[in-house]
């Protein structure tokens, strides 16, 4: 068991953690419910929310922080399901986009537009001021965490 100084300190990082993992756990449990693995879910809801016409692995991976392999199978796995389809552009080398298929979309309809609504709304409980500082204080506190676990697994 780890004993901090600050006690206090200890469970505040308690109660974050649990409150992180327990909204993480709705969407897992969105995932389950439409039958795709998490991974693939997720990449429906990102095809869904982003503001593009179709993005690339590439992108899903950097901007989303998928694991390469992990976000290859999942979009052979919504490929052969024929929820996205993959598509090269002239001229991009072996680049393949991804969008959202007539299924894919239908998918999103019934399984990530609720869930974004639920999650627009709870989000929207806050002023504008509340959102803002939330974010604030959840980057700084990921760039503290950065900072301290720098070179912790080399």
């Amino acid at each position: 068991m780890i004993a901090y100084k600050d006690s206090h300190l200890q469970e505040q990082l308690r109660i974050f953690n649990t409150l992180w993992k327990a909204q993480d756990d709705i969407w897992q449990e969105a995932a389950r419910n439409s039958g795709l693995p998490e991974t693939a879910f997720w990449i429906i809801y990102i095809l869904t929310i982003e503001n593009k016409a179709e993005l690339t692995q590439a992108e899903l991976c950097d901007t989303w922080f998928m694991p390469r392999q992990t976000c290859n199978s999942a979009v052979k796995k919504l490929e052969s399901k024929g929820l996205i389809s993959l598509t090269t552009h002239k001229g991009a080398g072996n680049i393949k986009y991804l969008s959202l298929t007539e299924n894919g979309v239908s998918f999103a309809n019934k399984y990530i537009t609720p869930l974004t609504n639920a999650d627009i709304s709870s989000f929207s409980s806050f002023t504008d001021e509340e959102r803002e500082l939330l974010l604030s204080l959840m980057q700084r506190q990921l760039d503290y965490l950065k900072k301290g676990t720098e070179g912790l697994w080399k």
